[in-house]
């Protein structure tokens, strides 16, 4: 009886699957993307196998997104959420998940981030930057898991894309030889404009500057830049007039003639502090869609060197 009532089990299971993959073949994934370059890229990998929905606008500041009833709607149908990972979504995923209760892409109550098949991370396999020692209130407000900004470094698109092909394959792998084609011609195109960006970006190498927040080592990393302090007394806390005082002589003493603005945040503190120091501001795009034009992940990666290299004098055609 028991072995009768195990091989019903089984085969219910392998009817289930083959039911499960024959819907998918005839119709369009449904997948929610959490960042705009996100989207874009899933819709390229996907091409018309995939319905891609975005949460987050590029103008927006990622860790104070606003949840909305219409992201419920799009969760609770999706068939998988592509998202950036290492709880930087954490302050609008986590919640959303639970309530839209889809069991392939259900909140994990220990973590709080994503479990189930159609939770897609594009972090996976990432060398995460900025580890934190210790988890304390006292030093802001840190991302436990490291860095969590490595959509700045344009080095990691293919990763990213990826990781998008390899979840796509994952919840529907009738159809994975499709995604990985696209994957393939996608990359084609990303990696030679890699090369040419850090061609691009080698009279940055060495430049010592400041950002607005701390979320610039990736592309720190690509560029060379040298980025040795905050506008924000620490993560997520607004400058106070000590720390601008000190940022002050910190710049004038080593010559840091840089300031980094993230476009989310305050423009007048940044002008204060270039009119005090004599530094020049570039403006970067922390997402898609941050900066006008720059749409993609490859419009945002070239602008954000544009700028940089602009505010330095320095920017030759491409």
């Amino acid at each position: 009886m028991k072995i009768r009532t195990l091989s019903l089990a089984l085969l219910t299971a392998m009817i289930w699957a083959a039911s499960f993959s024959r819907v998918y073949a005839a119709s369009q994934l449904r997948v929610v993307a959490t960042a705009p370059e996100l989207a874009d890229m899933t819709r390229r990998i996907g091409g018309e196998l995939v319905k891609v929905d975005g949460l987050v606008k590029g103008m927006e500041d990622i860790h104070q997104v606003v949840m909305r009833p219409s992201f419920v709607t799009k969760l609770n149908k999706a068939d998988a959420v592509v998202y950036l990972g290492l709880s930087i979504e954490h302050v609008f995923l986590p919640g959303l998940l639970d309530v839209a209760r889809n069991p392939g892409i259900r909140q994990d109550p220990d973590t709080q981030g994503c479990v189930g098949p159609g939770c897609i991370d594009c972090s996976e396999g990432l060398s995460v930057m900025e580890k934190p020692e210790t988890l304390s209130r006292a030093q802001g407000e840190i991302h436990p898991q490291g860095n969590p900004h490595y959509n700045l470094d344009p080095a990691e698109g293919p990763r990213i894309a990826r990781n998008i092909a390899k979840g796509l394959s994952r919840i529907d792998p009738a159809r994975g030889a499709d995604y990985e084609k696209n994957l393939k011609a996608y990359i084609a195109e990303l990696e030679p404009r890699i090369v040419q960006w850090r061609k691009l970006a080698a009279p940055l190498k060495g430049v010592k500057a400041v950002s607005f927040h701390k979320d610039v080592c990736y592309l720190g990393r690509f560029t060379g830049l040298e980025f040795v302090d905050t506008l924000e007394f620490k993560p997520g806390v607004a400058p106070t007039p000590g720390h601008l005082e000190t940022l002050i002589r910190k710049m004038r003493e080593q010559e840091i003639k840089l300031i980094v603005r993230e476009q989310q945040y305050d423009p007048q503190v940044c002008q204060w502090l270039a009119e005090k120091t004599g530094a020049k501001i570039a403006v970067i795009g922390t997402m898609a869609n941050a900066l006008p034009g720059a749409d993609t992940f490859e419009k945002l990666s070239e602008r954000n060197i544009r700028n940089l290299l602009a505010a330095i004098g320095k920017d030759p055609l491409f």
